[in-house]
């Protein structure tokens, strides 16, 4: 039987203008491979070459494992590409709406709930956590609508998160930020899509959510500019 090297569970990648960039959920850790090497673990996925000095480097970190079925290859080539020196804090500028109490009390406990995770259980746990709130609130939600209530629900939400991060001592990033919005949402009952995307150069990572297909409360170009090499 073949066998053929694969990237692993909670490993995500792209392939991206040549060049693999790639996620290690478990770790919290990217590992950028240059153009070279990219096109070296292409050629060893595609062929199933389980031999090569970097594939058994791969194996032995833990990216990489072996599998009966080949590796499907996610490439991206975008001439323009990125956000640059993105300074996330600057995304206040999308909270327009006034946020209620109820939801800045729920907002703040979210918030709380979700640094602490992170804190002590690490980035795969949340993440894990947060796939298994939307699994179990499946049946509950409903399907979005471009209602005036739903929008607002929706907004209100997202500037009660950024509103209440003013408050807490110790400074909110864009995964505090999209991973508690995420939560707060699903607990509302509205279907959310969280995405972490990439850039190359200069390297950034950039978490964000999105609401039936538009981003909410931050840029809204984040999807064209920014590649998605995870999502839930």
């Amino acid at each position: 039987m073949e066998v053929y090297p694969t990237f692993s569970k909670f490993v995500h990648y792209v392939l991206l203008n040549g060049e693999f960039i790639i996620l290690d959920e478990q770790r919290d850790r990217y590992v950028i491979l240059e153009a070279p090497t990219s096109l070296e673990l292409e050629m060893a996925l595609m062929e199933g070459n389980k031999q090569s000095a970097l594939v058994q480097e791969l194996l032995n970190s833990g990216l990489l494992e072996l599998s009966s079925q080949r590796q499907s290859i996610r490439r991206v080539t975008v001439q323009e590409h990125g956000i640059g020196d993105y300074e996330w804090r600057f995304a206040r500028q999308f909270h327009q709406t006034v946020s209620v109490k109820w939801m800045s009390l729920r907002a703040l406990q979210t918030l709380f709930w979700i640094k602490t995770l992170l804190s002590t259980r690490g980035f795969h746990t949340a993440m894990n956590s947060l796939r298994a709130l939307k699994a179990a609130q499946a049946h509950s939600i409903r399907k979005p609508s471009e209602t005036s209530e739903h929008n607002r629900i929706c907004a209100c939400a997202a500037n009660a998160i950024a509103e209440v991060a003013l408050w807490v001592p110790y400074r909110v990033e864009c995964l505090e930020f999209s991973m508690s919005l995420s939560r707060l949402l699903l607990s509302l009952g509205v279907c959310i899509t969280f995405r972490i995307g990439v850039q190359r150069y200069d390297f950034l990572s950039h978490a964000w959510v999105e609401v039936e297909g538009k981003v909410l409360g931050d840029d809204p170009s984040l999807p064209e500019r920014m590649c998605p090499i995870v999502e839930i």
